[in-house]
């Protein structure tokens, strides 16, 4: 009898052990769990914001360190051209005396030139650029195209026998000093030309796909483009 109550008593205190061991170790799972949920909370480093990306239609993601940098890559490029065009223009030297078709004498020179308009990029601030990076879209707001250049094609011009009447005899001869002039006063022609509604229009709309044409190059994803303009 004495030996049943010593175990009874001896199980009692050893189950009373055990539960103190299991109540001691839950304690200090629940507080290495408070721990780590602290640190996560306060302690543990922010998650760096996400770089901004653009997503085109295949999924793929197009990453850009900022706005200020894609800015900053189109004044790199200082200007577009939206539209090269060649033009040509016909004048006659006429040195005939009177109206009489026997003292006649004349000659046609025919000129070349490649034309361009630009568009000055490096004046966009911050104002100028709107990125839509849910729509892959950029906006911009930017000068109209101007006339850039009229470079006279020397290679190309072509002079024409002259045309001599029957009492007239040689070739036209023109100085220097006039053949200058005659230049100068082709290339307000061809700037005229360039003034043509149905061209400058299509200069305007050039400007759209030259600007999506640079940006896919900078950003390496087909973006979409919409271009306003200012008055100069």
């Amino acid at each position: 009898m004495f030996i049943f109550i010593f175990k009874f008593f001896k199980s009692r205190k050893s189950n009373h052990k055990t539960h103190f061991k299991l109540s001691l170790t839950l304690a200090f799972i629940f507080i290495l769990i408070g721990v780590f949920l602290g640190y996560k909370i306060f302690l543990s480093p922010k998650t760096p914001p996400k770089q901004w990306k653009l997503t085109d239609n295949d999924k793929k993601s197009v990453k850009f360190v900022s706005e200020e940098s894609l800015i900053n890559e189109i004044k790199s490029a200082n200007k577009i051209i939206p539209l090269e065009i060649e033009f040509s223009e016909s004048i006659i030297i006429d040195e005939s005396w009177g109206n009489f078709t026997v003292f006649k004498k004349f000659k046609k020179i025919k000129f070349f030139a490649n034309c361009s308009y630009a568009v000055d990029l490096s004046n966009i601030s911050d104002n100028d650029i709107k990125v839509n990076s849910l729509k892959d879209e950029v906006e911009l707001v930017l000068e109209y195209p101007k006339v850039f250049s009229v470079d006279l094609d020397e290679d190309k011009t072509i002079y024409e026998e002259v045309n001599n009447g029957f009492f007239r005899f040689g070739d036209v001869i023109l100085t220097a000093e006039e053949h200058g002039v005659i230049e100068r006063e082709v290339s307000k022609s061809f700037e005229k030309k360039m003034e043509d509604p149905e061209i400058y229009d299509k200069a305007v709309a050039n400007t759209t796909l030259a600007l999506e044409k640079l940006l896919n190059q900078i950003t390496g994803s087909k973006l979409s483009v919409k271009v306003t303009f200012k008055e100069n």
